[in-house]
């Protein structure tokens, strides 16, 4: 949801990145992405409406992929 990518603490770039792109979503502080996704909206967007979904996750941390192992 854009709240929690536009709440304070959290960051956006400053130039504009369009529908259809791969992004990590990163958690303040920390160094590794929590979530990989394409976005639904644009930053701009999502920055001016803050509302609705501004990523569609494909995977997150702790989702069965993520906890797959190649043993």
């Amino acid at each position: 949801m854009c709240p929690g990518l536009t709440s304070p603490g959290a960051w956006l770039p400053e130039e504009n990145i369009p529908v259809g792109k791969i992004v990590a979503v990163m958690a303040e502080g920390k160094e590794h992405s929590l979530a990989i996704g394409v976005t639904k909206m644009s930053t701009d967007d999502m920055k001016s409406l803050n509302k609705g979904i501004g990523v569609d996750l494909v995977i997150y941390l702790g989702d069965p992929l993520w906890r797959s192992s190649i043993d």
